[in-house]
């Protein structure tokens, strides 16, 4: 095990990093200030181990993960809208686009729900293997609201429109 957490842990196995989600004392895996934290810990932990090959992104719960946990976003609305943008989005993009850059093959393994960041979090892998129940998509934006790692971008150039 090169990486534990309480949302992530990273093991190898024949030189293939297995990335897991599976948030402790939750039902689902969620994207919360804890998780992208230690998706920036478990990348870098990665990115340091040069016998890895590749990396399996996988779940350990019934659903891949449901995107952004809401219960924090009151908290983002109290400062201005550069705060914002500086302390949290771009934190956010830098560490989907550190998983990306990664220089070894990636792959997610959809095993349920990939929604929101967590359809996001499969955008920023090579390829994506989907089991027969997986669905994905970007529900924020019929909020009007914009994805906020970098989906936008990235699930244009994947699908080529």
């Amino acid at each position: 095990m090169i990486y534990t957490g309480k949302a992530i842990t990273v093991q190898v196995t024949d030189a293939i990093a297995e990335l897991c989600f599976d948030l402790q004392d939750d039902s689902v895996n969620k994207f919360n200030a804890l998780t992208v934290n230690e998706l920036k810990e478990a990348t870098a932990a990665i990115a340091a181990d040069k016998s890895i090959k590749g990396v399996i992104v996988t779940s350990g719960k019934p659903v891949f993960i449901v995107g952004a946990d809401i219960t924090e976003f009151g908290s983002l609305f109290g400062g201005s809208e550069d705060e914002l943008v500086e302390k949290i989005l771009a934190i956010n993009i830098d560490v989907f686009n550190a998983f990306e850059d990664l220089p070894v093959p990636t792959v997610a393994a959809i095993n349920g729900i990939a929604l929101g960041g967590g359809f996001e979090m499969t955008l920023v892998c090579d390829y994506r293997v989907m089991s027969e129940a997986a669905k994905v998509g970007l529900p924020e934006t019929k909020l009007g609201i914009i994805p906020g790692y970098g989906g936008t971008t990235r699930l244009p150039r994947l699908i080529g429109a």
